[in-house]
């Protein structure tokens, strides 16, 4: 017969202070970095995309410039694609675009600024041009941010008739924009009408 004092009893480990903390700090981390990527995926969602179209159109800057986004298709942090896109003022509506091709990089903003390697407005028409509520003359035109737009198209883009001379006219473009520390750097070529 065995008696109880000759078993070994197994060591019992001591937890380290240095695993104890790590053990907090990952719990720390977990709590922190949850609630975000929920987030995130909430928004890649189609309820999170309407979500997000909603905040565009209830954007109001001191301008009165509002836009409305009908739907939006595709990657919210890469590349996604934005329909019936409409451009108010004040006065209503003086812009509309059907599609609006956004490849860009959100995430990049804690870091550089906004970045979109590609935004292509196809077969949009503008019916007047915009008036805005005046602001403060002392404001900045360009924004505190940087901004680097790697390609910027409009194609099939129709001006109406007065805007641009007498009839309707035709607009086709590509452009690079770079904003940065106030000074905005745009190199653009395109066709405009049958004139050009």
């Amino acid at each position: 017969m065995v008696d109880a004092s000759d078993i070994e009893r197994p060591v019992e480990k001591t937890k380290t202070p240095k695993r104890v903390w790590a053990k907090r700090l990952g719990w720390v981390l977990a709590l922190i970095l949850t609630p975000l990527v929920m987030g995130a995926l909430f928004l890649s969602s189609p309820i999170g995309k309407r979500f997000v179209a909603d905040q565009i159109a209830n954007a109001a800057p001191a301008s009165g410039l509002r836009f409305e986004v009908g739907r939006i298709e595709g990657d919210l942090y890469a590349a996604a694609v934005l329909r019936d896109v409409v451009v108010k003022d004040p006065k209503g509506t003086f812009l509309t675009i059907p599609e609006v091709e956004l490849d860009w990089r959100p995430l990049a903003w804690l870091w550089s600024g906004l970045d979109i390697r590609e935004l292509t407005a196809r077969r949009g028409r503008l019916v007047r041009f915009p008036e805005l509520l005046p602001g403060d003359p002392d404001t900045p035109i360009l924004p505190d941010f940087d901004i680097r737009i790697d390609e910027f198209m409009l194609e099939n883009f129709e001006l109406a008739k007065g805007l641009a001379g007498e009839k309707g006219q035709k607009v086709n473009s590509q452009a690079k924009v770079d904003i940065r520390n106030g000074r905005a750097l745009i190199e653009a070529q395109g066709a405009f009408g049958p004139e050009d």
